[in-house]
């Protein structure tokens, strides 16, 4: 359906750029043209301009009753897929719709959210000596962290996934680093990133989500990641890089079907974008 709908945008792109090159082909044609043949021209492109706004209008309409339906469909469709998961859920993005529609798919597909870390842009922007003080005091709570930033990177992942570091998550939250809610005792096995960033060329992908994977699949966590289909930085070259399931629509019904099923699926870019691998993962069309 969606790869149909994306054929048909395309078409309807290509369709618009003959226009707009016919146009100003046309125009340069009517300086000299007789007056009959340019208002038979004028009226000819208004008419392929009528039929393809109409046309467009239509593929609009039909794609939202199919978004409506589906939308309807996805709870029944995902309903207790991670059933008994403890998730951790970690915005590495800066959209908070993206982690509205997340929250939405892992409820609805009956999994347990222990807790929600955002990162926030304090974590790019702190300055060498304000690195130097956190890292110091991270490591008087927890002497075995590294003495470098690798060190902050290690306290969220580990805060987030792991038994005992609670207190480390409670410092960065203080320190403006991250806005943290949930119960960060539980030891969860599985992390769902939220990515996609409001910036074309934003540092997020390569400065949080990258270091914080690569911590997390040290330890024997598994990874999935998502961000919106209308984020202007996209955040999944890294995932790909770092093999980590991800779908590029989470604001889609889509989206939020593929979401639950990310779990145990083939490492890929799943999704609508041109980014993507697959529409959707192989372990939503195993499902009996």
């Amino acid at each position: 359906m969606f790869a149909d709908l994306r054929y048909h945008l395309v078409s309807l792109a290509a369709v618009f750029l003959a226009l707009a090159v016919g146009m100003l082909v046309g125009g340069l044609f009517l300086n000299t043209a007789p007056t009959e043949t340019q208002q038979r021209l004028i009226r000819r492109i208004q008419e392929d301009l009528a039929r393809i706004t109409a046309e467009s209008d239509r593929n609009r309409r039909d794609f939202e009753r199919m978004e409506q339906a589906l939308r309807e469909l996805v709870p029944r469709l995902v309903k207790q897929r991670l059933k008994a998961r403890r998730v951790a859920v970690v915005q590495t993005g800066d959209d908070d719709r993206a982690l509205a529609d997340t929250l939405k798919a892992l409820r609805d597909a009956g999994a347990e959210t222990a807790s929600v870390t955002v990162v926030t842009n304090r974590w790019l922007e702190m300055n060498d000596e304000e690195r130097a003080r956190l890292i110091r005091r991270l490591r008087t709570l927890k002497p075995n962290l590294p003495e470098d930033f690798s060190a902050v990177v290690k306290a969220l992942a580990n805060g987030v996934a792991l038994y005992g570091y609670d207190r480390a998550v409670e410092i960065l939250h203080r320190e403006g680093l991250v806005r943290a809610s949930g119960d960060y005792t539980l030891p969860c096995r599985y992390v769902v990133i939220v990515g996609g960033s409001a910036a074309p060329e934003s540092t997020r992908a390569a400065e949080v989500d990258r270091p914080l994977i690569r911590q997390w699949q040290a330890v024997g966590i598994e990874v999935v990641a998502v961000e919106r289909r209308d984020c202007a930085g996209s955040h999944v070259s890294v995932y790909r890089e770092t093999d980590v399931p991800s779908v590029d629509c989470i604001d889609t019904a889509l989206g939020q079907l593929s979401l639950p099923f990310l779990f145990g699926a083939e490492s890929a870019a799943y999704g609508v974008k041109e980014s993507a691998e697959r529409v959707i993962p192989d372990t939503l069309l195993e499902t009996k």
